[in-house]
């Protein structure tokens, strides 16, 4: 039975995976989400059903586009598996269940903005929004269950996590961006740390920010050795530590 539901969590992991590729590439451009097909981004040619097939239909074509031949960046198909693994994460932690499900919502998102973010060095608002959303349904869903107790227990731990998180971040990027004479950590950053609160609790904030800063400084360390650059993007820092500390307190529930 578990290889069965491990399996069926996999394939959607990688159905939501071919939505964050395609969430990454559109909301930067601010492309309708879902109104047209996806396309060949050198030919231009809408893609059938078999060329949406995830990590298969790049594999089947030799990782070129079936109709003008021009290479496909593994880096599709690499992200597909990403979001398969993930989900599987959540899977083993929380279950094939309710709670186990609203976090597997979580994922394509989480996935297109540590995408958006490498690319472009932003994460936009509509994604985060989104993240805040399915994070308040949570709440509201383990509410109704007691597992955070009722609404009023949730008001201080979560409601106020969210703008203690924010907050605080605000003063580091301040403080940094006044010391180093540049910016330090964008306001995109500050409204991720503000979704981290919503969803992991104000107990979370001395944990989040330690494994945050820790991923963030050897994250730093091989940017500028691949990229050459200085400037870095945080976002995927922060989203790695959300995703551990995530199944962190999936555990302990």
């Amino acid at each position: 039975m578990v290889f069965i539901e491990s399996s069926l969590v996999f394939v959607i992991g990688l159905l939501l995976g071919s939505f964050s590729t395609a969430l990454s590439y559109r909301v930067p451009r601010k492309m309708s989400w879902g109104a047209v097909r996806s396309a060949c981004p050198s030919c231009k040619t809408r893609l059938g059903v078999l060329q949406l097939i995830p990590v298969l239909s790049w594999a089947f074509s030799k990782g070129k586009c079936s109709f003008c031949k021009s290479p496909i960046s593994a880096f599709y198909p690499l992200s597909e598996i990403v979001c398969g693994l993930l989900c599987l994460g959540v899977y083993f932690v929380y279950g094939l269940n309710i709670e186990g499900l609203i976090v597997i919502a979580a994922i394509p998102f989480l996935v297109s903005l540590f995408l958006i973010d490498i690319r472009h060095m932003i994460l936009p608002n509509q994604l985060v929004f989104i993240l805040l959303v399915i994070g308040i349904a949570r709440l509201i869903y383990y509410s109704t269950q007691d597992v955070f107790g009722g609404i009023e227990d949730m008001a201080i731990p979560y409601l106020l996590g969210a703008a203690v998180f924010s907050f605080v971040s605000w003063c580091i990027g301040f403080v940094m961006t006044r010391i180093l004479k540049k910016d330090a950590l964008g306001m995109g950053d500050v409204k991720f740390f503000m979704v981290s609160g919503i969803w992991l609790g104000l107990d979370a904030l001395g944990l989040f920010m330690i494994l945050s800063g820790g991923i963030g400084v050897a994250f730093s360390v091989v940017w500028r050795v691949v990229t050459g650059s200085q400037k870095f993007p945080f976002g995927p820092a922060l989203i790695l530590s959300f995703y551990i500390l995530l199944l962190f307190q999936g555990s302990l529930l």
